[in-house]
């Protein structure tokens, strides 16, 4: 706490995660009703990378409507083809070697176009990378490692989400490809939901190396069940109001961003909008 007895800096502010292709003005007019100032944004691919004019109009349109309801984007969520959470240790972020050199390439034009926008914060899935340290993961840190140095000549942080490694395996991952700008974008509920510990210790472990928030709520694994279960936020176990007063006193003054995994509708929509009062209602509080 500061000499007045307050946490630190208040977060940036209060968003959600949106996929570039569900966004029409009446999404954004319902974001900026609910009271979020910003988003995440996620699935950019050729309608806006490619190098055509089209492409360019699209991109400064998309940006033309965020600014007319005041929404800015301090982040950006990778996106990936032929990615499919049936067979997540195969197909999902940057680890499965057989579509790396593709993603690598197509993280790379995403980053650009980012820095293009004044997006500073990118984070992806980076996969279930083992944490036996095999000869699969020493590739993946020398892999890694380029890739983040591109991100900082674009002025980024590269972020990496939580829910595939324990807290110790991705801190030695963080360790090991030893490059400053490499941070966390912390998700407690896809801690719980792959049963990977307790958020709190993510929280203790990494501090102020987490710099994006998906505010999202889950519950552990049912006893035989493969994977918990996402809920409302507020409504799991991640104890998100503890949670969010501890990254308060450690530092954190990124964009909360909330993310809730359900189709675009009434009932995503009303779970926005509460969960938007539920972190205004903490963070005033703390």
């Amino acid at each position: 706490m500061n000499e007045n007895g307050h946490r630190g800096n208040p977060p940036a502010g209060v968003g959600t995660l949106l996929r570039c292709g569900d966004v029409t003005e009446r999404r954004i007019a319902f974001l900026r009703e609910a009271g979020l100032d910003c988003l995440q944004i996620a699935g950019v691919y050729e309608d806006w990378l490619a190098p055509t004019a089209v492409a360019r109009a699209a991109s400064d349109a998309l940006f033309d409507l965020f600014g007319n309801y005041g929404l800015s984007v301090p982040a950006l969520f990778l996106s990936y083809t032929g990615q499919d959470w049936d067979h997540p240790e195969e197909t999902i972020g940057l680890f499965p070697a057989s579509t790396r050199s593709e993603r690598m390439v197509a993280t790379c034009r995403q980053m650009e176009w980012a820095a293009r926008c004044g997006i500073r914060l990118v984070s992806c899935h980076a996969g279930f990378v083992p944490e036996d340290r095999d000869a699969s993961y020493a590739r993946f840190v020398a892999d890694m490692k380029p890739l983040l140095r591109f991100a900082a000549t674009c002025g980024q942080e590269f972020l990496f989400e939580t829910g595939s490694e324990t807290a110790d395996g991705l801190h030695g991952l963080l360790e090991d490809i030893g490059e400053p700008n490499a941070g966390v974008n912390f998700d407690p509920a896809n801690v719980l939901i792959y049963g990977k510990g307790d958020p709190a210790e993510f929280v203790a472990k990494f501090g102020s190396r987490i710099k994006v928030v998906h505010c999202k709520d889950a519950n552990p694994p049912e006893a035989g069940a493969a994977r918990g279960r996402e809920t409302p936020l507020g409504k799991g176990s991640t104890h998100f109001s503890a949670l969010l007063g501890r990254l308060l006193d450690s530092g954190f003054c990124g964009p909360l961003v909330i993310e809730r995994e359900l189709p675009p509708g009434p009932e995503q929509e009303r779970d926005v909008a509460e969960a938007a009062r539920f972190l205004k209602t903490i963070v005033k509080g703390l």
